[in-house]
């Protein structure tokens, strides 16, 4: 690990990252999901879960790297689609490499991602996914529910 950002990347996956992986030969995908100024990023290749308010919308984006974490191109456009459309709507952009996720109800969605990684005629099919919670928003209204701790309620006073 002579270069700084593998060294950084080793750490910060170490510390930080929830799963268990180890950094494969293969090609793997990084993805952001940001909801206001709130963003994270990593490549997933274990359980990470995104917690989204049903009150906001966040922009997904996706970027390709290799196997020693150098940016890596896919064959066309990848492909956005949600596990549950009840749960989540993706809308993709033109070009795919970003997608708009709006919560539809509250509960737990898989955004995935396909793309070809073959730049040639064949097809190697690369899928990200990433599961999303969808969350209640911030209160905006409250209700108070009086019940009756025994005795007989008594009649409050009439209209005056």
């Amino acid at each position: 690990m002579n270069d700084p950002y593998d060294l950084f990347r080793h750490f910060f996956c170490r510390i930080f990252c929830p799963c268990t992986h180890k950094h494969s030969h293969r090609l793997r995908a990084k993805v952001t999901l940001a909801a206001g100024s709130i963003s994270m990023t990593c490549i997933p290749e274990g359980a990470i879960m995104f917690s989204l308010p049903d009150d906001k919308t966040a922009a997904a984006s996706v970027a390709y790297v290799d196997a020693k974490g150098k940016a890596a191109t896919v064959d066309g456009a990848p492909v956005w689609s949600s596990s549950d459309p009840a749960i989540l709507d993706v809308v993709a952009s033109a070009d795919g490499m970003s997608a708009t996720v709006t919560p539809v109800d509250i509960g737990t969605a898989q955004v995935k991602v396909e793309a070809d990684a073959d730049l040639g005629a064949g097809v190697v099919s690369v899928v990200t996914l990433v599961d999303v919670e969808v969350l209640a928003g911030q209160a905006v209204a409250g209700s108070v529910t009086l019940s009756l701790s025994g005795g007989t309620p008594s009649p409050g006073p009439g209209p005056t």
